[in-house]
């Protein structure tokens, strides 16, 4: 995966299922994502500061959280009712699955609506770049090297 070495990839013995909530709020997840995401307990990089969501991630209540960029956004948009329901109609159709805070805070999510991977960074968290088509075409980049998780 590039320069970086990778700290901890860990598959799991059995598929473990997402949440509820994860479920119920992100339909049309692709499949090619929920395989990796049901079947890995952690992915993380060797400075412990990029790593894929997995399952356990989206129960975790460590200090950093699954949706921490959501709720950083609505943190700034306090008191501006508007623009909180638009933020958060936007994580409503992109769904967190790499998180990076080594150095500015960045991401990449799938879109619901297309499978696409996207990227986005602070501050403008809600203002991502298409990535690749899919999340196979994610990976497969990442593998060769063409895109570098930073």
């Amino acid at each position: 995966m590039g320069e970086k070495k990778w700290m901890e990839v860990v598959r799991s013995n059995e598929k473990r299922g997402l949440p509820k909530e994860i479920i119920e709020r992100y339909k049309n997840l692709p499949n090619d994502w929920l395989d990796f995401a049901q079947y890995f307990e952690d992915c993380v990089n060797g400075d412990n500061n990029i790593w894929f969501l997995c399952s356990y991630n989206f129960e975790d209540d460590s200090a950093f959280r699954w949706n921490e960029f959501e709720l950083i956004s609505l943190e700034g948009a306090e008191g501006d009712e508007d623009w909180q329901v638009d933020i958060r109609e936007f994580w409503d159709n992109y769904l967190p699955i790499v998180m990076s805070v080594g150095g500015d805070y960045h991401y990449y999510a799938i879109c619901t609506k297309t499978g696409e991977v996207f990227e986005g960074w602070e501050p403008e968290f809600e203002e991502p770049e298409i990535c690749t088509a899919s999340f196979t075409d994610f990976i497969t980049r990442i593998i060769s090297g063409e895109i570098k998780l930073i």
